[in-house]
């Protein structure tokens, strides 16, 4: 039977039979989707599934809970979800909005069991999942920092830095594929940025010194630390006169430009030209070339990172 022949309401019967898979790759089980009157202490239960998911908005939950007592709940299409390995993968919000149900007090949902460990990465319980929340997910550290970092460098792989603005532009997958690939170096380099928090108020975003910092390092290994203690620290760089050194009049550190220019107008710096300098003055730095000024105008195309990048063949980051 072929989908066009079928007529009448949409329904699993009108499905050709050869369309339909009762198992995902990897599993022996089958997929089972249901209504399900749940209870609070099936909730409870559940929740002990909840191994490590996003992080509780408690809002959400408190909302939630309300339309249940007022019986404005509805079945909604975005099921309470377990993989075939036991975990549960999303509806945290709701089961723990059911635990504020009296005894004796139900709600329907449906409830999916049997889908794939990765299904969390596209899951969405109303408010979309973040790169930290996924990453949080799968168990790393400091799973703001690194999401931020890892979808820097998605966007200076794809050449599309100068939308470091725009959120929304990184696919959660991307995020943790870079984050697997490299995932020893990015922790060093956020540990390494955020050792001293202070270090960099007033002067550079953390995620954007970490991200500088981790694209530079490979291609200029020994003046990529220079860089970073001597913005951070004022310590352990050659601090030599760049005038005298490079043999140009009025020539001066970029590391030093980098402050004053921060110095100067941090707050009324966009995130955007925030690192559009921070680019500028690593690039004429870790290349030793002499600089005068530095700036950068919004009219302006964004500078080209100096570190070399992945090709297109080469695991990222790795």
């Amino acid at each position: 039977m072929k989908y066009s022949d079928t007529k009448g309401p949409i329904s699993l019967s009108s499905v050709p039979e050869d369309a339909i898979g009762h198992a995902v790759p990897g599993s022996k089980k089958d997929i089972e989707c249901a209504v399900v009157e749940v209870t609070p202490k099936m909730a409870r239960e559940w929740l002990k599934k909840n191994r490590s998911n996003r992080k509780v908005r408690e809002d959400r939950v408190d909302r939630y809970a309300e339309q249940m007592k007022d019986g404005e709940w509805m079945v909604s299409p975005d099921a309470i979800a377990f993989s075939y390995t036991d975990k549960l993968i999303n509806g945290q919000h709701r089961l723990k909005a059911i635990m504020q149900l009296g005894r004796g007090e139900s709600v329907e949902c449906l409830v999916a069991f049997g889908l794939d460990p990765a299904a969390f990465k596209i899951a969405d319980v109303g408010v979309k999942r973040t790169g930290a929340d996924v990453l949080r997910i799968e168990g790393f550290k400091s799973a703001e920092e690194m999401a931020a970092v890892c979808r820097l460098l998605a966007l200076w792989k794809q050449e599309r830095l100068e939308e470091l603005h725009r959120y929304e532009t990184v696919r959660n997958s991307v995020i943790v594929d870079i984050a697997t690939a490299c995932r020893k170096r990015l922790v060093e380099t956020i540990e390494k940025t955020g050792s001293d928090k202070g270090a960099l108020a007033g002067k550079m975003p953390r995620s954007l010194m970490a991200f500088a910092y981790f694209a530079y390092k490979p291609t200029f290994p020994v003046r990529a630390d220079y860089f970073f203690d001597g913005f951070l620290y004022d310590k352990n760089f050659p601090a030599v006169d760049w005038e005298e050194e490079y043999g140009e009049k009025g020539a001066k550190n970029p590391i030093s430009l980098l402050k004053d220019k921060m110095r100067k107008g941090y707050d009324n710096l966009s995130r955007k030209a925030k690192l559009a300098l921070l680019v500028k003055a690593m690039n004429r730095y870790c290349r030793e070339r002499p600089l005068k000024q530095l700036r950068w105008r919004s009219n302006e195309s964004f500078p080209e990172l100096a570190a070399r990048k992945p090709a297109g063949g080469q695991d990222l980051f790795s």
